[in-house]
């Protein structure tokens, strides 16, 4: 009977000991991201780094833009038909599925740094958008960067327009 309670206390313990050190682990990298600035897309947010900036780019039928810090450009789709990154699949990728935000999202970064998308996407934000952000051919210590950004987007509310493409050139 001792000995029975003996491994039953050395198991609970390791499950502490693991349990703490994963905390502390959060918390290191919590407090990072705590230093981290909000980068605003209107229809949604990240944060980043000190230093990284938005930029609405043009769209034709959904709202596009890009985030870019650190010699990392990522790029977002944000409308009803956004990339659902079907094409990014094991084994030349990890495929990860998982909440962000409340809402259900897909994590791809290929399994060779430097080769192929790093993105996530949302197949529901609010109404019928859907957000695709991502970053193409990013070495091993952006797509670490990346990954975690993509945890912290959080959504609004509002829509913006979409930015329509310039008029065409009169030709004479």
């Amino acid at each position: 009977m001792r000995l029975i309670i003996s491994i039953c206390s050395m198991a609970l313990l390791g499950a502490i000991a693991v349990s703490l050190s994963a905390s502390q682990e959060t918390q290191q990298t919590g407090a990072e991201e705590s230093r981290w600035q909000r980068v605003d897309a209107v229809a949604f947010s990240i944060l980043a780094p000190s230093g990284w900036k938005f930029r609405q780019l043009e769209g034709v039928d959904s709202y596009v833009g890009e985030f870019a810090g650190d010699g990392i450009v990522l790029r977002f789709d944000f409308g009803g038909r956004s990339n659902a990154l079907r094409e990014e699949k094991k084994p030349a990728y990890v495929v990860v599925h998982e909440s962000i935000a409340g809402l259900s999202a897909k994590i791809v970064s290929p399994t060779t740094p430097g080769h192929g998308i790093t993105g996530v996407y949302f197949p529901k934000t609010f109404g019928s958008n859907k957000l695709c952000l991502f970053g193409q051919d990013l070495t091993s210590t952006q797509q670490e960067l990346a990954l975690k950004i993509f945890r912290t987007v959080r959504f609004g509310h509002a829509v913006p327009p979409v930015v329509p493409p310039p008029p065409a050139k009169n030709e004479q």
